[in-house]
């Protein structure tokens, strides 16, 4: 299928200073004023992401969406938004095990300095059913998934902040990954839990930021931008990336794979093919990888071996 956005559903227009002023105004003004509380109240400053993200998803992809909250399409051509954000999650004592915010140098129970910051968070896809898995790899043009985080984060810097976000076109070939791995967790973890558990509903399948998953399934990036100086009087947005609405997705390239995320036995089958791995694994080179074991085509459940379902 192709990866070409539907030009006739597009009718938002002057998206660069439309998507500033949407930051500006419902990102970093209510970010600074939940902070200020929170310093007094020691409750998260943490404002949900998903509702603002449909926001800026529309804004990205110059379409409207369909006002119908949870229950719709996200994006008038069909599209599904997912959101997450690692932005002040809420960090752990590591001596006395006590919650501890984001903006908070040391414990303020205990006193100590080492604290466990959490980066862990990640999207979230519901398949439920036969009906919602073919309605995600067959009615669904694109996944839109957008991530806040911290650019600094391992170097202990807070104070920048940053959001990207990505299409995934399940039609395409060149996302087939992903097919398989939305295949793969409703045949294989999410019946298995309800045929151990019926009434229990089973968790969903987690797709976790800049992961092997994750690149595995050639993730093309349209939008990146920074927030630099976020919770101070003077912060600045500095847009570092966009793909304009109308262009053609097929002939973008994917976002590249870190080589730090290669196992090495991986490295060595690039290696084998006559690659050459430096900092970066392309598209093309990732075409020479396979799922890893807990997502490829067949999953051992028990003593008995399952296969894909088709």
């Amino acid at each position: 299928m192709s990866m070409q956005p539907n030009i006739n559903l597009i009718t938002i227009g002057s998206n660069i200073p439309l998507i500033r002023e949407f930051i500006y105004d419902m990102i970093i003004i209510p970010r600074q004023l939940a902070h200020k509380w929170a310093a007094m109240t020691n409750q998260t400053p943490n404002l949900k992401t998903g509702y603002p993200s449909q926001h800026l998803a529309s804004l990205i992809v110059g379409m409207r969406g369909t006002a119908t909250g949870a229950r719709g399409n996200d994006i008038i051509d069909g599209s599904e938004v997912k959101a997450c954000s690692k932005v002040d999650q809420m960090d752990k004592c590591n001596k006395c095990g006590r919650g501890v915010l984001r903006s908070n140098s040391l414990c303020p129970y205990c006193g100590s300095h080492e604290i466990i910051r959490k980066n862990d968070s990640k999207w979230l896809i519901n398949i439920r059913s036969k009906d919602e898995l073919r309605m995600a790899l067959d009615e669904t043009p694109r996944f839109i998934f957008i991530i806040a985080d911290y650019p600094c984060f391992n170097e202990g810097y807070f104070g920048d902040i940053r959001i990207r976000a990505f299409e995934i076109w399940p039609q395409s070939e060149r996302c087939r990954n992903f097919r398989t791995l939305l295949q793969n967790y409703y045949n294989f973890i999410y019946l298995k839990h309800i045929e151990i558990n019926p009434d229990r509903t089973p968790a969903p399948k987690n797709l976790w930021p800049d992961s092997f998953q994750f690149y595995m399934c050639n993730p093309i990036k349209v939008f990146e931008c920074v927030i630099g100086n976020a919770l101070f009087n003077a912060p600045f947005l500095e847009i570092t990336y966009y793909v304009e609405p109308y262009e053609n997705r097929e002939y973008l390239q994917s976002e590249l794979m870190p080589s730090t995320l290669l196992r090495a036995e991986e490295l060595d089958k690039l290696n084998s093919e006559g690659f050459h791995v430096y900092e970066f694994v392309d598209e093309n080179m990732r075409s020479y990888l396979e799922l890893r074991a807990s997502d490829r085509n067949t999953k051992n459940i028990g003593t008995k071996k399952h296969k894909k379902l088709n």
